[in-house]
């Protein structure tokens, strides 16, 4: 059976690597699946570093698999993957982004590579067991050794920081609806290049919804009109 694991550039799963490398796993690859304009320039960034980090340390490299849903979307704003917030109204769109853009795209690459049984290492904690979930391909088996081991979030960053790396931020896309308002205020703080990224698409999207009768969207949640005192009571260690 290959075994690879699943990279995603957050904290559990940049544990699960160090892991893997520290104890020598039999590793046969680790893949990254980059979302490039979609994903968070924070994670972007850090998966570099690690990239060279693993790259000097132990001599391995992340495969990665490119796909740009940010792009995919100004192409055609018809194609709503992500589940958007109503801009007035409350509601919310269904969720096809994971499935479409990072599930999908890894199995038809570990379909193509391998052959026989292939054993898939996540990073998920024991702290979040409800996201294990069982592979919907038939040839792919989901391992969790994180939870395994009942190591927890906070477990990961130690081992993380134990290695000499930094702890990453949260690694979802930098407009997920899933994200709390406050780490997508940070984020937008920290690369203002995304609040013009975020109202393009948002004009492109309601444009299209408009034309179709459809109720507006909103791209980020966050107001951007707001002080940073505003937000300072909610705190921002660890997103």
């Amino acid at each position: 059976m290959a075994t690879v694991i699943s990279y995603g550039g957050g904290v559990q799963s940049t544990a699960l690597v160090v892991l893997a490398m520290c104890e020598r796993w039999p590793i046969d690859e680790v893949v990254h699946v980059d979302l490039l304009d979609a994903e968070s320039p924070a994670t972007r960034e850090y998966v570099a570093r690690f990239r060279e980090w693993l790259q000097r340390e132990y001599g391995c490299d992340i495969t990665v698999i490119e796909r740009n849903m940010y792009q995919d979307m100004l192409d055609n704003p018809g194609f709503t993957p992500v589940p958007w917030h109503g801009r007035r109204e409350k509601f919310m769109l269904s969720r096809q982004c994971t499935r479409q853009y990072k599930v999908q795209p890894l199995q038809r690459y570990l379909y193509d590579k391998y052959d026989g049984r292939i054993g898939l290492m996540l990073g998920i904690s024991v702290d979040e067991y409800h996201r294990m979930r069982d592979s919907s391909a038939a040839r792919i088996e989901h391992v969790y050794p994180l939870v395994d081991r009942r190591l927890t979030r906070w477990q990961c960053r130690d081992i993380i920081e134990r290695a000499g790396l930094a702890v990453p931020w949260k690694s979802s896309c930098w407009f997920c609806p899933f994200r709390s308002v406050v780490s997508q205020w940070a984020l937008v703080q920290r690369y203002p290049d995304l609040v013009g990224m975020a109202s393009l698409l948002e004009d492109r999207i309601n444009a299209e919804r408009r034309r179709r009768g459809q109720d507006e969207i909103a791209v980020l949640r966050v107001d951007m009109s707001a002080e940073q005192e505003d937000f300072c009571e909610a705190g921002f260690c660890d997103v």
